[in-house]
């Protein structure tokens, strides 16, 4: 734990709060060419007694979280600005449309956690009761392919739900035969509701085994003495059933809004952040197109942070429940 979680999240913290620029020099050099030669004053890297580019790091705080939040009320990470030349290189926009960019990250990556979850765990739920009422011979079959969206890669999975979808995709020629003309990838909402649907696709197979298992050890002698006493099958579901699963539905629910918090493979391989972006898009895109690792790292911290905030109450619902069991 210490190595895999607490290492990696100190070390992000660390360069969050730092800034790190080589340091350069002016020197005079002079050009040859066919025309003859000239001086030109240019800049480079000042070379340490190693031979390595020498850095000049130094402690800048919250600046960086400020930057990615939007609060910044200088000119952003424009040139001359606290990121280094060397890990800040392209330009981006002033404060006001950063925050308009975390906020729109943001709104949409708690709009995909809470619109997801509900579907996740009733679509998991039903499918093990369906399967778990199917006869041992087919079962096998049936749990194989009820795991299949769950064993592909989530960037596999993404191409699948894009192909399908796409403009000469299978389900838009399905739909032009009854006369309706959608374009799925061109317009944000239905891009946002695909992205919606695989993330559903591609979590209940996890919900379904968990729950599965978890309907492998209910008490068939609290089944059978509800039956005895009259219950009808609604009514052994609601009151032994889902009480036996009640601490899985809370763990499948943590699982869930961590990774859904985290969603990053559709937005790229759906939309490439054009009509929708994720707080995990944000610090792709601000590591990949800024080059600035020590932003990214900050914008990783407000995506742990986020996280954890997501997890507290049912944590400490959790830690309740312990208490009172023991």
């Amino acid at each position: 734990m210490l190595l895999l979680l607490a290492l990696p999240l100190a070390v992000t913290f660390y360069l969050s709060v730092r800034s790190c620029a080589m340091q350069m020099e002016v020197v005079t050099v002079t050009e040859s060419s066919p025309f003859g030669t000239k001086e030109v004053v240019t800049q480079r890297a000042v070379m340490g007694p190693d031979g390595r580019a020498l850095r000049i790091c130094r402690f800048v705080g919250l600046e960086y979280f400020r930057k990615v939040l939007g609060l910044d009320v200088g000119d952003g990470d424009q040139a001359g600005s606290s990121a280094p030349p060397d890990a800040g290189g392209a330009a981006v926009a002033a404060s006001p449309q950063r925050a308009t960019e975390f906020t729109g990250a943001l709104r949409f990556t708690l709009f995909y956690t809470f619109a997801t979850t509900p579907f996740v765990l009733l679509l998991g739920f039903a499918l093990a009761l369906g399967v778990n009422q199917v006869g041992q011979r087919w079962r096998p079959l049936y749990i194989s392919a009820s795991l299949l969206p769950f064993i592909i890669t989530p960037v596999v999975g993404a191409l699948a739900i894009k192909w399908l979808f796409r403009d000469n995709g299978l389900v838009p020629y399905f739909l032009s035969q009854f006369g309706l003309s959608l374009f799925w990838m061109a317009q944000a909402w239905s891009a946002r509701l695909l992205i919606i649907l695989y993330g559903i696709w591609h979590v209940v197979p996890f919900a379904f085994i968990v729950f599965y298992a978890g309907l492998q050890s209910v008490p068939q002698d609290s089944l059978e003495a509800a039956r005895i006493d009259g219950a009808n099958a609604w009514q052994r579901l609601i009151y032994v059933t889902l009480p036996h699963l009640a601490p899985l539905f809370v763990f499948v629910t943590l699982i869930h809004l961590m990774d859904a918090y985290r969603v990053f493979e559709p937005v790229v391989v759906l939309t490439q952040g054009a009509f929708t972006t994720s707080v995990q898009y944000l610090t792709y895109y601000i590591l990949l197109q800024e080059n600035n690792p020590y932003k990214a790292s900050a914008a990783a911290v407000l995506t742990t942070a986020g996280i954890a905030v997501l997890l507290v109450p049912l944590l400490v619902r959790t830690w309740k429940e312990q208490r009172r069991g023991g």
